[in-house]
């Protein structure tokens, strides 16, 4: 199956979710986030702004700020890079490239190191920690210099053995479902 497939396939199986069932994973998958040593030793936290069916990310966002750690949101610069800029409060963002909000320019992400945590967003993940993103690469791109840890939460129904990868395709560190927590 080509990567086309597969992220028509898990997109029409995330949006297939129910509400209430939703609801019940991202509390469960707030509080995994928040349990991970990894989390609890970071200072700089970078979360993607969740928007749709994806897995809500803004009660981590909100629980990181009231343990005073550093959060990193994306903002898409030239059509082709990603870069993070430091959010405060919800109040700090704007609908941006794709509709998703978008960080005011703050402070700027830089120097990353072993102790920051990524939280990444995926359409599906493989058990061999291989990640199906949206198709542009940005991820990829900007976790190949990375050098902390990289979460990838997805629901139940978005894990399989294996996703179609490429060589530029990063594998993640940990995998966090509902009921699993994946470690590489």
């Amino acid at each position: 199956m080509t990567k086309q497939v597969f992220r028509k396939k898990y997109l029409s199986v995330r949006n297939q979710i129910s509400s209430a069932q939703k609801k019940s994973y991202d509390k469960i998958l707030t509080e995994k986030i928040i349990s991970l040593s990894e989390f609890k030793s970071a200072d700089r936290v970078l979360l993607f702004a969740s928007v749709g069916s994806e897995v809500n990310t803004w009660e981590v966002f909100r629980k990181s700020v009231e343990q005073n750690k550093k959060v990193y949101f994306p903002k898409c610069i030239d059509g082709e890079k990603m870069e993070f800029f430091r959010a405060f409060s919800e109040s700090d963002f704007s609908k941006g490239k794709f509709g998703i909000p978008e960080p005011a320019e703050f402070e700027k992400y830089s120097a990353s190191c072993e102790e920051d945590l990524a939280v990444v967003p995926a359409l599906a993940i493989g058990r061999d920690f291989s990640r199906l993103g949206y198709g542009k690469g940005y991820y990829d791109r900007f976790l190949a210099d990375f050098k902390g840890i990289s979460v990838c939460p997805v629901y139940p129904q978005l894990i399989c053995e294996s996703v179609p990868a490429e060589k530029f395709d990063i594998p993640q560190k940990i995998i966090l479902t509902p009921t699993e927590s994946i470690r590489r």
